[in-house]
């Protein structure tokens, strides 16, 4: 729970630590600008009883009322005794620790610590800057603010610095001071050649650890970002996508029953562009009946949490009608008969091998497909497919949906149509109509030929006329 921007108090179970009756301590974990201490607690329950969204006793869960009633009364009564003790020590301490604060809870100020009127910060290490980040991000999550997967990743981000720290030093962290611009290069040549990870990966990585220093600049935990110089670099990787004809070789071909599962739930998501959690989430009221008499759908996106409503194609339409009885969507309320992510991909491997495909299909290739192939080659506006797609930057749909060389055919075709007569003539009273009208003043009607000179003079005496 965040008390304040600077102290966070956390109720939770040590399960590693289960009595012989499976009943846990409940341990008290203080942050304080990201830097921890834990104390118990001195109560146990049953991991039944618990909830850790309210960071308490379940009163619904917990078969014992009094004792339930009890229990949240001392833990409570723990958190308000913890924001007290912190409140006074603020102000007679300069600096107040986790650890300050631990022991002033707990009774064991020293007579010399009591009397101190200052208390002197220690230095700050990158794994305390780290828990600062995580903990305030943990906050985001649980408002909804940010994605869970955000705060998984920046906990891998934490597993690797922390292997990076023990090759490099010896140790699983190390005091901010001693981080220094060269390092940037050595956490990158360790994730490359130690780890095998892509470059892009690693840069991930690196770019959340700047952040870190960026961080401790910014609370004067250091006075500079050693790393500020370093640039992390993107390389855009190969997007693949289906061509019209591969889709409908999936479309058509005999599949065994498994298979065929996830070849259904694959197309729809070639038609909806939809990521597999959105596709797995997907819950059976979801489908409605629009304005225009044909079935919608509207969900929530999984990364920008915006209610989004799509109208819906013949094939996902006939993909949803399949499963209206299925029992597993029936029994879990489902759209689709999605179940495991590690299943679907293998399943989809299997698929591009006996339908020919050159390359692997997955979750991502179905979002290309529908932005490229489906959308963008069919004359729907890139805005438009942003929408769809549940972007909340157009320049990331632009990654998705990639210029193919049927598009540029059809734009090419228009263009000749427009510029060109059918025997290959230029059509030069289309093109005057396109120019300016200081350009196009002074031509003759009857003698295209004529106009077509008198409008290349003019344009190289412009021209001219700019270079002097």
């Amino acid at each position: 729970m965040k008390v304040n921007e600077h102290l966070s108090v956390l109720f939770l179970l040590e399960k590693s630590k289960a009595s012989s009756n499976g009943s846990v301590p409940i341990t008290i974990r203080l942050t304080v600008d990201g830097v921890r201490s834990e104390m118990s607690l001195g109560q146990k329950i049953l991991p039944s009883h618990w909830d850790q969204q309210s960071e308490n006793v379940s009163l619904d869960a917990h078969p014992n009322k009094k004792e339930a009633a009890l229990l949240y009364s001392i833990i409570s009564q723990a958190l308000n005794d913890l924001k007290t003790h912190y409140f006074f020590l603020s102000q007679k301490y300069e600096y107040v620790s986790a650890d300050l604060l631990k022991k002033s809870y707990k009774g064991l100020l020293t007579i010399g610590e009591k009397k101190h009127e200052s208390f002197v910060k220690p230095e700050r290490t990158i794994m305390q800057v780290c828990n600062y980040k995580y903990s305030k991000l943990s906050a985001l999550v649980k408002t909804g603010e940010r994605s869970p997967n955000t705060l998984k990743r920046w906990k891998i981000t934490k597993r690797k610095l922390r292997q990076f720290l023990q090759f490099k030093f010896g140790s699983c962290d190390v005091p901010l001071s001693l981080f220094k611009f060269s390092h940037a290069d050595d956490f990158l040549h360790y994730l490359l050649t130690k780890h095998h990870i892509v470059k892009n990966t690693a840069m991930k990585y690196l770019k959340n650890t700047k952040e870190l220093l960026k961080i401790a600049e910014g609370n004067e935990w250091r006075s500079n970002n050693p790393w500020s110089p370093f640039i992390t670099t993107y390389k855009q990787p190969k997007r693949n996508c289906l061509t019209i004809y591969q889709i409908i070789a999936i479309f058509k071909k005999n599949l065994i029953g498994r298979l065929d599962h996830v070849r259904n739930v694959f197309l729809f998501a070639c038609f909806t562009g939809y990521s597999f959690a959105e596709l797995q989430n997907l819950t059976r009221d979801a489908v409605f009946i629009g304005i225009d008499g044909k079935k919608w759908i509207k969900i929530d996106r999984q990364k920008t949490n915006n209610p989004e409503c799509l109208p819906l194609l013949p094939i996902p339409t006939s993909v949803i009608d399949r499963y209206i009885n299925d029992p597993y969507c029936i029994e879990n309320n489902k759209l689709l008969p999605l179940k495991s992510y590690t299943h679907y991909n293998g399943y989809l491997k299997e698929i591009s091998s006996i339908c020919n495909i050159d390359f692997e299909l997955t979750t991502h290739v179905a979002r290309h497909t529908f932005a490229t192939t489906v959308c963008l080659d069919n004359g729907v506006p890139l805005e438009t497919i942003s929408k769809m797609l549940g972007h909340t930057n157009i320049r990331t749909t632009q990654i998705y949906a990639k210029i193919s060389n049927r598009n540029l055919s059809v734009n090419m075709t228009m263009l000749e149509r427009k510029l060109f007569c059918p025997e290959g003539n230029i059509k030069v009273t289309e093109i005057v109509q396109l120019l300016p009208k200081h350009f196009s003043t002074g031509l003759r009607d009857d003698t295209p030929e004529s106009n077509l000179k008198l409008l290349v003079d003019k344009s190289l005496r412009k021209v001219n006329k700019d270079d002097k």
